[in-house]
């Protein structure tokens, strides 16, 4: 806990040292106020109750009513100003927590996506991000504020007896104790449905998506999502619900402690005051000083409870940050040639994925030549998928290595390799943004003009979408933002090939390129990625074989390997695997 307890401040302070300082430094005076108005109350009374006996005139109390008028304005004045320089500091700590979250997130490795307890441990770091660290560094400022006002009141009360200062801790004992029993058994009820709160949000978002909606209606399935959603949310409540009817019950006992404990206090007092022992300020002031002291009690057992409820659960949040690397960068990595001959090789691959322990392939071999436009075929699972994953390294190989230019690409760093590359997957991203993001985002860093946009465009035959949008390249595409134009699935898919066109990589890697085109287009566009290759390589991974003719060399993957090669007339004139496929798929045509 302590440990979680200096990297949470350590977040806060790094978010805004100018603030961290100002906040706590106003929270310290606000602190020694209480015993100090204590005081000047104290002796207020005595002026006032002796006033007969001494002569005291009301000018001789003005002066401690200035100083009680001036402290009270400045517990206010102060007291507004630090809550709302909290509250400009709570922005400050969630944006930098949450920058270093999303940080963390972007660069992952893909292979971590695999592991569900990594998406457990994911969705914990991103619900507690929000607000607790800053709240574990407001626990921590409140509990230095309280001990500092209680030390000024346990002064106080020492000065009148010191009796009075053992009673006042005795009260704050049982509460302390069973309240941090309460926060251990609700911090293991959040981190044990942890599972049970993502499927109930994945039940939200499939009733609630917009992608969804089509399907759900067509099928009448709304209501199964919406059943689910409400089964795991009352099924969570019923548990939290009994937690807190127990919790309720021991936080009753430990008033009744700490009840016990005060009125033996006031007990004390009470008789000390009927023996003549303590003036009449004496009694205001020990009156006073218990109950700000049961005030600052329930504070400290508050800030205690939440700096170790809020440094628990930000266990799952630096464990986020501290997730290593499935694919280690080396310490010095090699740089690619420049060009990438003699091309790629996968050389006697195996690869199990490391999850899950399913072997994807058993010693696969292929090669790409500069210049080669080479296609994968075969069933689904077979392996295709695997083999971009290492090409991109978002893995590393169990045994056997792959090389681009010579170089095995355990040796390259990652970013660099990806830099080199555009990969066009089955499931590309449909970015909700105008159409001249769209395509820039195939290479972020380049400074183009709308000319190369527009030639990215028509390279993938999308340039009519200037046409069809009233804005342009400024115009939004999409539904989720006001302005938005929603587009087909061809549209989305053309939008996908212009951001590769626009990238401008080495080897070009396309899963499915064209499923969502009609085959006038996708002829088109296959011209266009064969014409274009000019030295490049590039992997096409397709179902349809009207694309994969085309290919210099078709590779047929069945159970993570190789199971023939050769260009289309070879394989057809062979008759086996891939002949039987197309033969299958071109029966449907006739």
């Amino acid at each position: 806990m302590w440990h979680n307890l200096v990297r949470g401040v350590r977040i806060a302070w790094d978010a805004s040292p100018r603030r961290f300082v100002t906040v706590a430094t106003v929270s310290m005076l606000t602190a020694l106020l209480a015993p100090v108005l204590i005081w000047y109350g104290k002796h207020l009374v005595d002026l006032i109750v002796l006033g007969r006996e001494r002569h005291v005139v009301l000018a001789d109390i003005a002066p401690s009513v200035g100083m009680l008028a001036l402290l009270f304005g400045a517990d206010r004045a102060l007291s507004t100003y630090r809550e709302n320089m909290q509250e400009l500091f709570a922005r400050a700590v969630e944006q930098h927590a949450s920058q270093k979250l999303l940080e963390k997130a972007a660069t992952v490795d893909v292979g971590h996506h695999d592991d569900p307890t990594f998406h457990d441990r994911m969705e914990h770091a991103r619900r507690e991000v929000g607000w607790r660290p800053h709240q574990l560094t407001f626990s921590t400022i409140g509990l230095a504020t309280s001990l500092i006002s209680v030390a000024g009141l346990f002064g106080l009360l020492a000065s009148l007896h010191p009796l009075l200062v053992v009673l006042s801790l005795v009260s704050l004992l049982p509460s302390v104790a069973i309240q941090r029993s309460i926060n251990r058994k609700l911090y293991d009820f959040w981190f044990d449905t942890t599972t049970e709160e993502r499927e109930r949000w994945y039940a939200r978002d499939m009733a609630s998506q917009p992608t969804m909606a089509k399907e759900l209606r067509s099928f009448g399935a709304g209501g199964y999502f919406l059943a689910r959603y409400q089964r795991i949310t009352d099924e969570r409540y019923a548990k939290l619900s009994l937690l807190y009817r127990r919790a309720t019950l021991l936080a009753v006992i430990a008033g009744l402690g700490t009840g016990i404990a005060l009125a033996l206090a006031y007990g004390f007092v009470g008789a000390r005051g009927l023996a003549g022992e303590l003036t009449p300020g004496d009694l205001t002031a020990a009156i006073g000083g218990f109950t700000a002291i049961t005030s600052q009690a329930s504070l400290i057992s508050g800030s205690l409870l939440s700096i170790e409820q809020h440094a628990r659960f930000l266990d799952d949040y630096f464990a986020f940050l501290a997730v290593e690397p499935l694919v280690k960068t080396p310490a010095a990595p090699r740089a690619l040639p420049e060009p990438l001959r003699p091309g790629i090789a996968v050389e006697g691959v195996r690869f199990s994925y490391p999850h899950s322990g399913r072997e994807a392939l058993k010693g696969l071999d292929l090669e790409v030549k500069p210049g080669e436009l080479i296609a994968l075929v075969g069933d689904n699972g077979a392996g295709k998928t695997t083999i971009v994953n290492l090409l991109s390294r978002f893995y590393d190989p169990t045994s056997g290595r792959v090389t681009i230019g010579g170089v095995d690409l355990r040796d390259v760093d990652p970013i660099a390799l990806r830099a080199r590359m555009g990969v066009l997957f089955q499931d590309f991203a449909k970015y909700q943004l105008t159409l001249r993001e769209n395509v820039q985002l195939g290479r972020v860093e380049r400074d183009a003009g709308d000319a190369e946009i527009v030639a990215a465009l028509e390279a993938a035959r999308a340039k009519f979408l200037l046409d069809k949008l009233a804005k342009g390249l400024d115009a939004r595409v999409g539904r989720l933002f006001q302005g938005g134009h929603e587009l087909s699935g061809g549209e989305w898919q053309r939008l996908a090939v212009a951001r590769l066109m626009f990238r401008r990589a080495d080897i070009w890697i396309l899963d499915e390129p064209t499923s969502n085109l009609d085959p006038e287009a996708e002829a088109a566009i296959f011209a266009e990625l064969k014409q274009q290759l000019a030295g490049r390589m590039a992997i096409v991974i397709s179902h349809r074989f009207s694309t994969v003719r085309v290919a210099d060399r078709i590779y047929v993957v069945a159970d993570g390997r190789v199971l023939e090669t050769g260009t289309h007339e070879q394989l057809i004139a062979a008759k086996g695997r891939y002949a039987e496929l197309f033969e299958i798929q071109a029966a449907g045509y006739r």
